[in-house]
């Protein structure tokens, strides 16, 4: 699983002109068929290889996650534990840091090949092959050597590189040597995947429609799955989704927070899980060549959070409709590097309070013109400012997600109202995901990012400069230096401080607006029993193999 980058989770997919086939169609068989639990998700993998940019999505790594088993998994808890490894990975030198780590015996590939330490060799070297289009090589680009013998690998990394998260690292699902070997890595399984170390394999793809594992019986590593195949059915608009659950087409979803969710919880044939997690709403603002040139103005980027009122878009969205229990139970989000629910925890975005006429006066006092004087609801005027012209900025997100767009219609209406435009410019997921979101091509850019307990001390990645995942081209060299240098000091109090330091002088250039940590949902029917929230991204799959059906 991909442990060390975070992961992309944003609305559902549009509908394409390929489903010809609905979902109604085939469910009927998959239903009838012993041993099969259909998953129902609203966005499809554009790719099944999930250390390329285009497969950095959370719905590859829901398909991928129990076919390319990890060394170590996150559980429910949050908490690593061995996997393929045959117990946890040991420290075993501070100074350099250096770890060690064995594969189970019978820790095999589904050809007959055995899961060894060239495994783990040859998937390091292929992420640090230049050649390939690898999402992130943080932690990996550290690494000094790999020594392997048989089923054991010691990893020593470069002197003063202690990566803090090098356990999740290690943990990384190993790649076979034996089918990467002379391939294009860029190319490899963006259409099927050969090869299974874990309880399922690949069965085949009908792009815009399913995807179908099915048991691995060569699997020993772990308990063999209780079900023959899992389905994952592709229905890309959320009340398409809902229909299918309800009607018995799909038994599994995850959606995001949507407001079917009230009913559902109310039938007594389905099984709703909540619960927060380490996945967060948030704003990006684009600071390269190709994005609007006002927002690399801090004053413009200080004028937009404090016109967007965060409390009032959670408030209409999840607590009035009942889909969390209380403002309280979801707060609004002060901090890109913490969750509420982590100790470390700082509100550091607090001083951005919603006011709409301060965000004018921000405005007017940097010689901006044709903006309203005070906010009001039917606003028409659009403030220009020197030098960068209109405030006029595209807003990307994915298509098909209800909420989401409830979300823009609310932020659009507040910003219009203090004279700051937002357009639209909305698209399937694998689009604005694999090509719009890497590009740099956007303004604005709301989605979600999904990561685990490591995600704090790996902060480089997205604010660092330079940073892998850093889409925003956002960099602050003292706050940069800041992140960097948390990400090699293992002490968790320490790097926490340096973290909250590192943020409190990001704030104030307001590259991104937090929103709030989205609450996870899982959404079983009563007939499919073993299904367990997981708050990390390892996903609603991370225990598929202990899943049974009764039908």
């Amino acid at each position: 699983m991909r442990k060390r980058s975070m992961l992309v989770v944003a609305g559902a997919v549009a509908l394409v002109a390929s489903l010809i086939v609905g979902p109604a169609a085939t469910a009927k068989s998959e239903r009838q068929a012993a041993g099969t639990v259909v998953i129902g998700h609203d966005q499809e993998p554009v790719t099944l290889n999930n250390l390329i940019t285009e497969g950095n999505a959370y719905t590859t790594s829901l398909v991928t996650n129990v076919v390319l088993a990890g060394g170590s998994i996150y559980n429910q808890n949050a908490k690593l534990v061995p996997y393929l490894f045959n117990g946890p990975a040991k420290l075993v030198k501070s100074n350099p840091l250096t770890v060690s780590f064995a594969y189970k015996a019978n820790a095999a590939w589904s050809d007959g090949r055995q899961v060894t330490g060239a495994d783990f060799l040859a998937t390091y070297r292929t992420i640090m092959n230049p050649n390939w289009d690898i999402t992130s090589r943080e932690g990996w680009e550290d690494i000094a050597s790999v020594k392997v013998k048989g089923k054991n690998v010691t990893v020593t990394f470069k002197k003063g590189k202690s990566y803090a998260a090098w356990d999740a690292l290690v943990a990384s699902s190993p790649y076979p040597a034996h089918k990467m070997a002379g391939k294009n890595f860029n190319d490899l399984y963006r259409e099927s995947l050969d090869v299974s170390s874990g309880p399922f394999k690949f069965s085949s793809w009908q792009k815009g429609t399913q995807l179908v594992l099915v048991k691995n019986t060569a699997f020993k590593a772990g308990k063999p799955a209780k079900v023959d195949r899992v389905v994952f059915r592709y229905i890309p608009s959320t009340p398409s989704l809902f229909q299918a659950l309800q009607s018995g087409e799909i038994q599994v979803t995850e959606p995001q927070p949507q407001l079917q969710i009230v009913d559902i919880r109310k039938n007594s044939k389905f099984n709703v899980q909540s619960g927060p997690g380490y996945f967060y709403e948030h704003m990006d603002i684009q600071f390269g060549p190709k994005g609007h040139p006002a927002l690399k103005q801090r004053y413009v980027r200080q004028a937009l959070i404090t016109g967007i009122n965060r409390a009032q878009i959670r408030q209409a969205l999840y607590v009035t409709p009942g889909l969390v229990a209380s403002a309280k139970s979801l707060p609004v989000l002060q901090s890109l590097i913490f969750k509420p629910f982590e100790e470390p925890y700082q509100p550091n975005w607090a001083k951005f309070g919603f006011n709409q006429q301060k965000a004018i006066n921000i405005l007017k006092g940097k010689g901006c013109t044709g903006g309203p004087a005070k906010p009001t609801a039917n606003n028409s005027d659009i403030w220009s400012c020197p030098g960068v012209g209109k405030l006029s900025f595209r807003f990307t997100t994915t298509s098909g997600n209800q909420l989401r767009a409830l979300t823009f219609e609310v932020a659009q209406k507040q910003l219009k109202s203090v004279g700051i435009e937002l357009v639209p410019r909305f698209g399937p997921a694998g689009t604005v995901f694999g090509q719009v979101l890497p590009s740099g091509d956007w303004d604005i850019f709301m989605f979600t990012w999904l990561g685990g307990p490591t995600s704090s001390a790996t902060s480089f990645g997205l604010y660092g400069c330079g940073g892998d995942q850093n889409y925003m081209n956002y960099c602050n060299k003292k706050a940069s230096d800041m992140y960097k240098t948390a990400q090699f000091t293992p002490d968790p109090v320490k790097r926490a401080q340096i973290l909250n330091q590192a943020e409190k002088i990001m704030v104030n250039d307001v590259p991104s607006v937090p929103m709030y940590v989205r609450p996870g949902f899982l959404i079983n029917s009563t007939g499919v029993k073993g299904p367990v929230l997981n708050p990390t991204q390892q996903g609603s799959t991370w225990n598929a193999e202990l899943w049974s059906t009764s039908n």
